[in-house]
């Protein structure tokens, strides 16, 4: 039997604007929300080279250009803070383009943060100018609604040798064989989202992804027992979602020593 959210069939992805999405979802309904909003690159003219990974020389997306980028952030967050059950968690991708504004609104909704994780990427693209560093980092924003909290420490001492983690969560850019039926420009590598989810999830837990791309998140939520439901406009990153999804097992072999016990 299908499993359903107020009629929403669980575990696939809709073809829908994120906050009209949302608001097909009851109050206080999904116990975790992992988003990877646009950053507004485009918008601001930034140039970030992408030609080594992705074979172009730099971001330049049409969903990445967002004039009114605070209204858009306040939206769709308000719309995460009313879905999420009390003492769920919600974890939010950025870097200096959009983090500040994001962050503003996460507290302003009423959300309160509890930690910032710095992903920290082995293999970071270089500054080819040579007029910044090399942009080595992305922040990821946990925060929850109410008092109480999710976060495993059992999993976090699992993989980190029976100590407690630190905010820092270190692998490599997201390798080739997680890209093998499509590219996509700002794809989180399995191992990052799977270390997330379990940290501030339980098995069966509901998942909203509000920004499904290349569906990592969707996929990593399979993998570890997890619900999900996403929303995405491009046709072309649905039908990229939907084949990885139909081959989530050829990673489970490879992410088990990951997996809960």
């Amino acid at each position: 039997m299908e499993k359903q959210l107020n009629g929403l069939q669980l575990n696939r992805i809709y073809q829908r604007d994120c906050i009209e999405g949302m608001k097909m979802i009851p109050d206080g309904s999904v116990d975790l929300i992992i988003a990877d909003p646009p950053y507004n690159t485009g918008e601001k003219g930034t140039k970030v080279n992408l030609k080594a990974e992705y074979g172009y020389n730099f971001f330049n997306q049409a969903w990445d250009k967002i004039t009114d980028f605070d209204t858009f952030n306040r939206e769709w967050i308000e719309q995460c803070y009313r879905v999420l059950k009390p003492n769920g968690s919600i974890l939010v991708y950025g870097t200096f383009h959009n983090l500040f504004s994001v962050g503003y609104f996460i507290e302003r909704t009423g959300l309160t943060v509890r930690a910032k994780y710095e992903w920290r990427k082995k293999n970071p693209p270089p500054n080819f100018s040579g007029n910044a560093p090399h942009f080595a980092t992305e922040s990821i924003i946990w925060a929850t609604k109410g008092k109480s909290r999710t976060y495993n420490l059992h999993f976090a001492k699992k993989i980190n040798g029976g100590k407690n983690i630190q905010n820092i969560i270190e692998t490599a850019l997201t390798p080739q064989r997680e890209k093998k039926f499509g590219k996509f420009p700002c794809q989180k590598p399995l191992e990052l989202t799977i270390k997330l989810i379990q940290l501030h999830s339980h098995k069966d837990d509901i998942i909203l992804v509000p920004f499904c791309g290349s569906g990592s998140e969707a996929v990593a939520a399979e993998i570890v027992g997890r619900n999900f439901i996403t929303f995405e406009r491009e046709p072309a990153y649905i039908e990229l979602a939907n084949m990885r999804l139909d081959n989530t097992n050829e990673f489970k072999m490879q992410f088990a020593h990951l997996l809960e016990d």
